[in-house]
């Protein structure tokens, strides 16, 4: 990146993911955490949240708005929906091999206004966008999203380089934020051994074996893991339970 950042933005950076910003409140992210983002980056909104890749279902919001924009309604949300498959630097921002991105990694202006996800923009009252894409669970998203006016520059490399270093000490913060709310189920010592198992990569016959239990048997203890976990793969499973498998 053909970019610096100042001393002072160290220090503001520091400051946004501090213990004292973490502890304020906030349901999805801690308030300060995105109003200090929006220090410093001047933005006309930060939002996080987290949703569903197949279906583009919102699980999780929270917005941190510097001026008013129109409300969500059905109609704005269903022109979202029909937009964002289009539309790569929404669907598919990683796509350009960086987490941290605007639309004009993608599209010129003339071939972003001839997207549908343009006309979604401007129903909305905003224009440029930058997307931090935040490591997530399997068969979720979790983004940041900055947006500025049309008549705002568009976002610098001083911008993305900021939300770059930025990105892993939000994902932790989320995290944690995320553990004091939905906390993991308590697992019994037979059904975490199974699940390291799972984690090794061995599959139910091999489990079975190595327990010197029934397939079957194996079976029903994953699916009562799943449910605890309220998990819909292996893989999720195991992401949600990693703080018991590293204990």
């Amino acid at each position: 990146m053909s970019s610096t950042i100042s001393e002072t933005d160290l220090r503001r950076m520091l400051d946004a993911v501090s213990p004292d910003a973490e502890r304020s409140p906030g349901p999805e992210m801690p308030e300060q955490v995105l109003s200090s983002v929006a220090d410093l980056i001047p933005c006309t909104s930060v939002t996080y949240f987290e949703y569903r890749p197949d279906t583009v279902e919102v699980l999780t919001v929270q917005a941190c708005d510097l001026r008013s924009f129109p409300p969500v309604t059905d109609e704005t949300g269903a022109l979202f929906i029909e937009a964002y498959w289009d539309c790569v630097a929404c669907s598919n921002p990683t796509a350009s091999g960086q987490f941290v991105v605007p639309w004009q990694d993608f599209y010129s202006d003339r071939a972003f206004n001839q997207l549908l996800m343009s006309e979604y923009f401007r129903v909305m009252e905003f224009w440029h966008e930058l997307v931090v894409s935040l490591p997530s669970r399997p068969g979720r998203e979790r983004r940041m999203l900055l947006t500025r006016d049309r008549r705002d520059a568009p976002f610098s490399e001083r911008d993305r380089l900021v939300m770059t270093l930025l990105r892993p000490h939000l994902a932790d913060i989320r995290d944690r934020v995320e553990s004091h709310v939905n906390p993991v189920p308590d697992l019994t010592p037979r059904q975490v051994e199974l699940l390291r198992h799972v984690a090794a990569g061995r599959t139910n016959m091999q489990i079975s074996r190595r327990l010197n239990v029934s397939h079957n048997t194996v079976r029903k203890h994953l699916e009562n893991i799943f449910a605890r976990l309220d998990a819909h793969s292996r893989t999720e499973a195991v992401a949600r339970a990693s703080s018991l498998l590293a204990s």
